[in-house]
């Protein structure tokens, strides 16, 4: 075959030869790939089944800490509407022109709250010791003290404390149980008299 490539331009010559040795070798012996081993398929199967394992992990954990934001999110809103009910209490004082700026709210101890279906909201003072108290699930919408629907993971504490003049500090607290431990959100707010 190299004889008769003497006529052709020597870079086609040269080329033919190194194609010629890729595939015969240099011996003239026609090469073959003898495939993977059993070993390195082993290898390959492996990784792959390591990268499989942490995308379905990683998948995992974020969809459980998914449904962990949801419930904090919701925790976070019951305990923002326990704050939010007391001050619309004392701001109803206030509008009506009630003699105390915190008629229904005044007495240190724990309070309840419960949505009422015509729009209005009833404070139910509990006492000075106070467990939480669970909420249910009404209508697959309203938040409830009132055993009236599903019960639901959450529970709320409304503590109110007049230490001082005109001061009253509230702290409401959620708390829920998810994979075996208990959470809380806390918040705190401080309400005066400033009529």
């Amino acid at each position: 075959m190299f004889k008769k490539l003497r006529n052709y331009p020597p870079q086609l010559a040269l080329f033919a030869r190194e194609a010629s040795r890729a595939v015969f070798g240099e011996a003239g012996k026609l090469q073959t790939n003898k495939g993977f081993s059993i070993i390195e398929t082993v290898v390959a199967l492996s990784i792959i089944t390591i990268g499989i394992l942490g995308i379905l992990s990683l998948f995992t954990q974020t969809v459980s800490n998914s449904e962990l934001g949801v419930n904090q999110e919701i925790a976070t809103n019951l305990a923002q509407e326990g704050v939010e009910i007391i001050r619309n209490q004392r701001d109803s004082n206030w509008i009506t022109e009630k003699e105390e700026w915190d008629d229904g709210i005044s007495e240190i101890g724990y309070y309840q709250v419960n949505f009422k279906d015509n729009n209005t909201w009833e404070i139910k003072k509990l006492g000075i010791d106070s467990t939480f108290q669970p909420f249910y699930l009404k209508n697959d919408e309203i938040y409830t003290h009132d055993a009236t629907g599903k019960i639901t993971i959450f529970s709320r504490q409304i503590a109110i404390k007049n230490d001082e003049k005109d001061i009253l500090k509230i702290t409401s607290t959620v708390q829920w149980t998810e994979r075996g431990k208990t959470q809380s959100i806390i918040l705190k707010d401080n309400l005066y008299n400033w009529q």
